[in-house]
């Protein structure tokens, strides 16, 4: 019993995480209405499980701060 309940909790963040994901990125499409944090919340369900997703996380996190920082310090420049 203990496991079917430990990989049927695996299924479930599996279709969840993708669910999200493309959700995510089926919101990216309407203007006005921010798909990536569906995205990354998407990526974070996945990372529990799966080594890639973790990693993807990790890259989409450093690429952002980067850009967050790069805009901050154009901003307070002017």
């Amino acid at each position: 019993m203990n496991w079917m309940m430990k990989h049927g909790m695996k299924v479930a963040r599996v279709i969840a995480g993708v669910a999200i994901i493309l959700i995510g990125m089926g919101l990216g499409f309407i203007p006005g209405i921010p798909g990536f944090p569906l995205v990354f919340a998407g990526l974070a369900i996945l990372a529990v499980d799966f080594v890639w997703a973790r990693r993807l996380k990790k890259r989409l996190q450093d690429e952002t701060k980067k850009v967050v920082d790069k805009v901050r310090n154009t901003i307070g420049s002017k």
